[in-house]
């Protein structure tokens, strides 16, 4: 819409014509977009769960991980020395998948009040 305190440089009609072509390009772009992400959708989904388990990714870790090679980071501990469970962020790298969840036989435990 126009602001009330704007002057107007344009016609109306002119104006239409400006508008149309602006919804057009912002149209034109976001099916682009959309096309994009679809294509590529694999490829999101491994940038997003390593984004999940270390949280910021350079752009040659982003490279390599669309690759099949997770991130090496040397200041990363050797987690297998650690004490206490495992991490429940799924393990990043093309081709990887989540260990299933274990089963608990209905017992799962409740919030405390």
């Amino acid at each position: 819409g126009h602001s009330i305190a704007r002057t107007q440089n344009l016609s109306d009609e002119t104006q239409t014509v400006v508008d149309e072509e602006i919804h057009r390009l912002v149209d034109e772009s976001f099916e682009h977009a959309r096309k994009i992400i679809t294509t590529h959708l694999d490829d999101l989904h491994t940038i997003a769960r390593g984004l999940l388990e270390y949280e910021t990714l350079s752009g040659d870790e982003i490279k390599d991980l669309l690759k099949g090679k997770p991130p090496v980071r040397e200041f990363a501990a050797d987690v297998t020395s650690r004490p206490g469970p495992a991490s429940a962020v799924p393990a990043a790298g093309r081709g990887k998948k989540a260990p299933p969840e274990p089963d608990t036989g209905g017992l799962e435990p409740k919030p405390a009040t």
